[in-house]
């Protein structure tokens, strides 16, 4: 009869446990707006709540067994809590074999100027580039009045974000002093990421710079069509997470908001550190929206911020790709981070296609990596994505919002995301669990009240 007590109380403590983890998940999801989630997890809550009573009141003869199985899962779960994220298979990761030209990307091509000597070049060498780009002229484009989701309000607080940027362009130039501060490498490397941090940043990192971080020529800004002769010794890369609420609206007007003002708040910041150090005497360049040398995800991912995803885009532990990201390069004195590596985002990103399923343009691949350019990884059809941007006049963001990754930071996702970096078992359940509670493909949220003050205006409050 002893051991039936003990075995009694094991489950019951398992049964409450369980029920209250439903319970602040149910909490949580009703903060957070998600009537299905919520509900889900109340019905959760009631299951383990009547499941317990009947598994400790009633007399039977599997009761002990049942308490030395919870044992062992609480003792497994407890273990997952507390071992090291999952390692990588290799001490490092694979990298591009070639450098990009900027020209490749479909922001650089759209600048081309019919009859201009870039457009003649490469267009002839291009044919395929050519024939896409014609498509996207003939749509109303990003942020035009004649995007399906145009929002007067938003679009034009986006392309003000977009315009400041432009102002900002000019300060890249900024004088480097002739005389050197002196900073020893880790002082100055605590100063810059204690202040990167009070500016709001959400993760920094400090890599070497590689050849297969620049691009070979520049397809936009001032020096555009000239090759990239950066020979900084260091790069500072660091995101900027984007409001949850307004990436749940995606692809409506709030997500190219949100967009604009986090590359923004990217270029304010990766400005001031550029800039001191140029006052401190140091070589230092800011890269940032419409004005990079170097491809800010590679930059990133080296500075151990993340791991590029199915989506193409920077996968980071807190926020999965719900960031945006800039680069400072320096020759200053600086401590490099860790270099850390996320193989629990390829496993996790291999099995849930999420993004996929949910993309509006097929874009995103739903199969295996492959191998592009010496490195193992997906590709996406930039054509096909800006097409639909120039069709809705957003940045759609759908493929950031779905992701099981980009959910508010709060007690319940943090845990998940703890879990997924630990267990690639646990990354297939959390797929799983996302699907029950959120949905195999979300609707889009309404717009935020906020957002949309203008309340008799156009498609986004149908």
């Amino acid at each position: 009869m002893e051991i039936q007590k003990y075995a009694s109380i094991i489950i019951a403590l398992f049964f409450i446990l369980i029920s209250a983890a439903s319970l602040i998940t149910t909490v949580v999801s009703i903060a957070e707006g998600e009537k299905r989630a919520a509900k889900r997890a109340a019905f959760a809550s009631a299951i383990f709540i009547i499941t317990g009573l009947l598994a400790v009141l009633t007399a039977y003869p599997g009761k002990v067994p049942l308490a030395m199985v919870i044992l062992i899962f609480a003792a497994l779960l407890l273990w997952l809590f507390l071992k090291k994220p999952v390692r990588a298979s290799s001490e490092k990761r694979s990298t591009p074999v070639r450098s990009f030209d900027e020209h490749d990307t479909i922001f650089a091509r759209m600048k081309f100027m019919p009859g201009s000597a870039a457009w003649d070049e490469y267009y002839s060498s291009h044919p395929y580039e050519a024939e896409q780009d014609h498509v996207a002229r003939q749509m109303p484009g990003l942020l035009s009045s004649g995007g399906i989701l145009y929002d007067r309000y938003n679009f034009t607080a986006a392309d003000t974000a977009f315009d400041i940027i432009k102002y900002l362009h000019e300060s890249i130039g900024h004088p480097r002093a002739e005389t050197e501060a002196g900073f020893t490498a880790g002082a100055l490397t605590e100063y810059i990421t204690n202040w990167a941090d009070y500016l709001g940043v959400n993760s920094i990192g400090i890599t070497q710079l590689r050849d297969y971080h620049l691009y070979t020529r520049r397809g936009r800004g001032a020096d555009i069509g000239k090759p990239v002769t950066n020979d900084h010794r260091y790069a500072i890369a660091f995101t900027v997470m984007m409001d949850s609420r307004n990436m749940q609206s995606a692809p409506l007007s709030p997500v190219i908001f949100e967009s604009s003002h986090k590359y923004l708040s990217c270029a304010t910041t990766a400005l001031l550190l550029a800039t001191f150090l140029k006052k401190s005497g140091y070589d230092a360049r800011a890269h940032i929206d419409g004005d990079y040398e170097v491809i800010c995800p590679l930059v990133a991912a080296d500075a151990g911020l993340g791991e590029i995803g199915r989506m193409g885009l920077l996968m980071t532990p807190e926020n999965g790709p719900r960031v945006r990201i800039a680069v400072v390069t320096t020759n200053a004195p600086l401590v490099t981070s860790e270099e850390r590596h996320y193989p629990a985002f390829t496993e996790f990103c291999r099995v849930c296609r999420k993004c996929a399923d949910c993309c509006p343009s097929q874009a995103i691949p739903t199969g295996e990596m492959q191998n592009r350019d010496g490195v193992l990884r997906w590709k996406i059809d930039p054509d096909a994505c800006y097409h639909y941007w120039c069709t809705t006049g957003t940045d759609c963001g759908r493929c950031i919002s779905v992701c099981p990754f980009s959910h508010p930071s709060n007690i319940v996702h943090n845990t998940v995301r703890h879990l997924i970096m630990r267990s690639k078992a646990v990354a297939r359940l959390a797929v799983r669990a996302d699907d029950l509670l959120y949905g195999r493909k979300p609707p889009p949220r309404k717009i935020p009240p906020r957002m949309k003050p203008d309340r008799s205006n156009t498609a986004h409050n149908r």
